[in-house]
């Protein structure tokens, strides 16, 4: 099994791939085994007092789960070692209140203050009064420009705003403002 060097607890009734739960350094452990192309993430998600992550070995084609448990509401960051980890963070943060310790992009990446709420899926809380304004990536140099678009657009995809960013019909960099807008709201 390519997962044995994993340490941590296994859950045996875990089905039909095999669950691992880890410590902080078990977790650093996997995170820099994915960050070095040895495996590959499938998943990062949270769950009331605990984030997962589903990796890959591709070579044994074998899947396992690996759990943090977060007693303090805290993990290391993913995506400080694998960047493609850091928007799942984004969304584990703003769902269930989980921070990701050494996330390099605190900007929200679900929860904008529509809602009502705060984490949702975990220990609910009340929304702030007052929404802080999404920070956009700046982008700077000569001849560059901003396009606004959103929340409708003629994509196929589901309603959000996005800001595109030229230099004449090139596109420097496309950000993303939030994942999905409620009644016309823009931040």
């Amino acid at each position: 099994m390519p997962f044995d060097t994993i340490e941590g607890r296994r859950i045996e009734a875990h089905r039909p791939q095999p669950r691992i739960v880890v410590n902080e350094d078990g977790w650093l452990a996997v995170a820099s085994r994915v960050a070095a192309g040895d495996w590959t993430l499938l998943g990062l998600w949270g769950d009331v007092g605990a984030a997962h992550m589903a990796i890959l070995d591709e070579s044994a084609g074998d899947i396992a789960v690996v759990t943090i448990e977060c007693p303090s509401g805290r993990f290391p960051s993913v995506g400080a070692l694998h960047p493609p980890a850091i928007r799942l963070e984004r969304a584990v943060r703003d769902l269930f209140g989980l921070e990701p310790v050494g996330l390099s992009d605190a900007r929200p990446w679900l929860d904008l203050g529509f809602w009502g709420v705060t984490h949702p899926l975990g220990a609910r809380g009340d929304a702030p009064s007052a929404r802080v304004p999404y920070t956009f990536l700046p982008t700077e140099g000569e001849g560059l420009h901003q396009i606004p678009v959103g929340p409708v657009h003629a994509g196929i995809i589901e309603p959000g705003h996005f800001r595109f960013t030229a230099n004449g019909e090139t596109v420097v960099r496309l950000s993303s403002g939030w994942a999905t807008c409620t009644r016309g709201s823009s931040p």
